[in-house]
């Protein structure tokens, strides 16, 4: 197996780090609760009893 150069590790987080955030915080931007909660079991729900 080839060794990574860590260097062009580097190189490759600085050029793609913006674009990852940009669509993480896209994502967030549209999300919905109605969405979430579809995708979530309400039996798995925990109700907190303080």
């Amino acid at each position: 197996m080839k060794s990574i150069n860590i260097k062009d590790v580097i190189n490759y987080v600085e050029d793609n780090i913006e674009v990852f955030h940009k669509k993480r915080i896209s994502s967030l931007d549209s999300l919905n609760l109605k969405q979430i909660l579809k995708r979530k079991n309400p039996y798995f729900l925990k109700q907190n009893m303080s």
